[in-house]
């Protein structure tokens, strides 16, 4: 019995404090003043790519983790220079990495 009463108490003082919210930001407008939704970090790019100075992103290369004995010692060094985006990339990136 107590639960539906104290149910409806928080209820009703949310939609209150609601009302009184829109009515001081002007209803409707509230969207207009608040503006543009925020854009969001893709996590898993944020981890893998780093900008750099000219605006483009690099990252590490990939395959250095295991079974690297059958890989010539030249090509296990080329492996630990980073990898920088290409322009297709960069458009990508500069979507999922916005600040």
């Amino acid at each position: 019995m107590f639960a539906g009463i104290f149910g409806t108490l928080q209820t009703a003082s949310r939609l209150v404090g609601m009302a009184a919210s829109q009515s001081m930001l002007g209803g409707p407008q509230a969207q207009a003043i608040r503006g543009m939704a925020k854009l969001k970090t893709h996590k898993g790019a944020a981890k893998r790519w780093k900008a750099i100075a000219k605006g483009l992103y690099q990252r590490r290369q990939v395959g250095l983790r295991h079974l690297n004995r059958r890989l010539t010692p030249d090509t296990r060094r080329g492996k630990h220079a980073p990898v920088v985006c290409t322009k297709a990339h960069k458009r990508h990136l500069d979507r999922l990495l916005p600040y």
